[in-house]
């Protein structure tokens, strides 16, 4: 029949190319900074044949290479558990700008993982979660918003989620772009100082005490007794006679003579 020979020859795209390198192979040279700059995996049979245990190794070997910046994983059975795996390599890979994920099988939760490795990320610039095989919700789109707080490189974001929210992660991805035109690097700005508090206001100057004068001892202000002036004595030789002048002496002597 006609869908025989189609059959076989989708058989024959899925099997591996003889002298094709393995996924063994080519994580080996991920690990070793040797396969350029773009790694495309669309649809590799031999990665899709163990694809978990296959997304975890290369997400490890990811995690020291510096030269891979655009990595294409489209169509290769990726779960949630492959997407936790890439997640942490985010979180540590500083090279890679563009991540194709796009026609796997991942749903909020594994999206939530990339977002938490994208916190820490400040090379990834286009991320293309289109086509998954479960829809993203709400939870995937309250992940994303927490990456955008600390993520500053992140200029365009190709997904489905079903949320009336979507637009703040729109105008959070216009951030970054206004960011990266004004010719910033991504990273997240060092935050301003907290300004220093005011000092507080000095005491007020005490009042000098008033100094004391010394003052003499008061003394005792005594009015002289009057000075007595000694009364002249009578001639009529009353009184004492120890102080008659000699004419009194003289009379007296008279008198007696």
């Amino acid at each position: 029949s006609s869908g025989l020979p189609q059959r076989r020859l989708r058989r024959r795209e899925e099997m591996p190319v003889f002298g094709q390198r393995t996924a063994t192979q080519i994580i080996d040279a991920v690990a070793q900074n040797s396969p350029g700059e773009t790694l495309d995996l669309t649809k590799n049979a031999s990665f899709c044949m163990k694809s978990l245990e296959n997304t975890i190794a290369l997400s490890e070997a990811l995690k020291k290479n510096t030269v891979v910046k655009t990595l294409v994983l489209r169509e290769c059975e990726i779960t949630d558990a492959g997407a936790e795996a890439l997640g942490q390599a985010l979180a540590e890979n500083q090279c890679i700008e563009d991540l194709d994920l796009q026609q796997n099988h991942l749903s909020s939760r594994g999206v939530i993982s990339l977002a938490q490795g994208l916190r820490s990320n400040h090379s990834v610039k286009t991320l293309n979660l289109m086509t998954q095989n479960h829809k993203l919700g709400e939870d995937a789109l309250e992940g994303f918003i927490a990456m955008f707080q600390s993520n500053m490189t992140l200029t365009k974001l190709m997904w489905k989620v079903d949320s009336r929210r979507a637009w703040e992660v729109s105008k959070l991805i216009t951030r970054n772009v206004e960011i990266a035109r004004r010719g910033t690097d991504g990273v997240m700005p060092a935050p301003k100082p907290a300004p220093a508090p005011k000092p507080a206001p000095a005491p007020a100057a005490a009042t000098p005490a008033a100094k004391e004068t010394a003052y003499p001892a008061a003394t005792e202000l005594r009015t002289p007794a009057p000075k007595e002036t000694a009364k002249p004595a009578k001639d009529s030789g009353a009184g004492d006679f120890r102080i008659l002048p000699l004419a009194g002496w003289a009379k007296i002597h008279q008198r007696f003579a």
